[in-house]
């Protein structure tokens, strides 16, 4: 905390812990509102998939605005779009608004995600202070929205409304506060060449890209959309799944997720230090891709509730300690005849499986809900034996000297 004051970040980090916070009161209302107001089983998968578009479309651009008008103000924009869309959710008395409700979500989303980062890696310090900062910018994520997460719920009992007013009320107020009191660095420089359309195409950048792959990193990504499909039609098929089957109320959602959290926060700061210490890391991220597919199958086969969510939390832990693994690897894979190739790719990876999981999820569920867990259990077993080609390949290369 030290640090943050010395660059005198306190109000920033505050307002993008409230953030994190605010961001996830709806979700665990979210299965509650879709059967109160009738939509089919499918649109959960639907509505995430919108939103995950909304933010794979406009982050180039926001990129580009924040260099433009300031990282800090284009955030500020982003909370605002977020808040628009809880209240447009909340209006909804069929698919059409849910939808475009979550588009405009993502929208305002992609903003906060790409402006907040870009502030503090704007930030004229030492690079590894900058780093250390990012760590805290990374840490608040987690433990922020599965409090957010808990706190959504419990006023969702209440009222299901009551959690999408609050979300708009708080951030409509971060939106004056971010706006008009956080300053930008004072070694920011706007950048005043007009934006074209090449700039802002979500798809120029990633077709670029594609023209430096190669077979290892054409691999690596194979692995990495598995479990990208995976985790995202995972998390969404499991909070509507508690509320279809076992009629879980918004608050108990919150208690599991906040239990999660803190599961997630406790294995990152021990077990992952450690694995990344003793361990091959390529190795790692297979075993522990292949304990949350083992976790998976043990939810389908579960003879009771209590057993369900006894497997469920055995698959976000193992769900922590494989996503840094995961990202430590990609780093291993980007050359140097591929800088920011990787890094570009894989959260277009990230998009794709953002959209595609949940999207599966939702269609399967009427069917049985187990189906999509079979398959999300099965794609983790096929990303770790890809992974682990992965690993063969990096150590052919000479990255691995094991």
């Amino acid at each position: 905390m030290k640090l943050i004051a010395k660059y005198k970040l306190t109000l920033f980090f505050v307002i993008y812990f409230l953030y994190t916070f605010v961001s996830n009161f709806v979700h665990p209302v979210t299965p509650a509102f879709l059967q109160m107001i009738n939509c089919s089983n499918s649109m959960f998968g639907f509505a995430f998939a919108a939103m995950a578009l909304g933010q794979f479309l406009v982050s180039a651009l926001w990129g580009k605005v924040g260099d433009r008008i300031g990282y800090a103000k284009a955030t500020a924009f982003g909370f605002l779009g977020y808040g628009v869309s809880a209240i447009i959710f909340s209006m909804a008395t069929s698919w059409h608004l849910v939808v475009l409700g979550r588009f405009i979500g993502g929208i305002g989303l992609a903003s906060v995600q790409v402006n907040s980062m870009a502030y503090i890696a704007a930030l004229d310090a030492p690079a590894e202070d900058r780093n250390s900062l990012l760590v805290i910018y990374s840490s608040m994520m987690g433990i922020g929205g599965a409090f957010g997460f808990l706190v959504g719920g419990l006023i969702g009992d209440i009222n299901l409304y009551y959690s999408f007013y609050a979300q708009a009320g708080v951030l409509f107020a971060m939106t004056a506060v971010t706006y008009f009191m956080v300053k930008e660095h004072s070694t920011f420089e706007k950048v005043t060449e007009k934006l074209t359309m090449k700039d802002i195409n979500p798809f120029t950048a990633t077709m670029a890209s594609m023209k430096l792959l190669n077979v290892t990193i054409t691999v690596f990504l194979v692995s990495a959309l598995l479990t990208f499909f995976a985790s995202t039609g995972f998390d969404q098929n499991f909070n509507y799944f508690l509320r279809a089957k076992f009629n879980f109320a918004p608050s108990s959602s919150g208690m599991f997720k906040a239990v999660v959290g803190i599961i997630s926060l406790t294995i990152n700061m021990t077990i992952n230090m450690w694995l990344v210490r003793k361990f091959n890391i390529s190795k790692a991220m297979c075993v522990t891709i292949l304990m949350a597919a083992a976790a998976l199958y043990g939810v389908v086969l579960a003879p009771n509730q209590t057993a369900v969510m006894a497997f469920a939390l055995m698959y976000y832990a193992a769900y922590a300690m494989y996503t840094p693994l995961q990202q430590a690897v990609m780093l291993k894979n980007d050359d140097d005849s591929s800088k920011g190739a990787v890094s570009g790719l894989f959260n277009a990876a990230k998009s794709v499986g953002m959209m595609t999981g949940p999207t599966f999820a939702g269609l399967i569920f009427d069917i049985n809900p187990n189906y999509a867990f079979i398959a999300f259990a099965t794609a983790l077993v096929i990303s770790a034996a890809v992974g682990y080609k992965n690993y063969k390949q990096l150590k052919e290369k000479g990255v691995y000297k094991d």
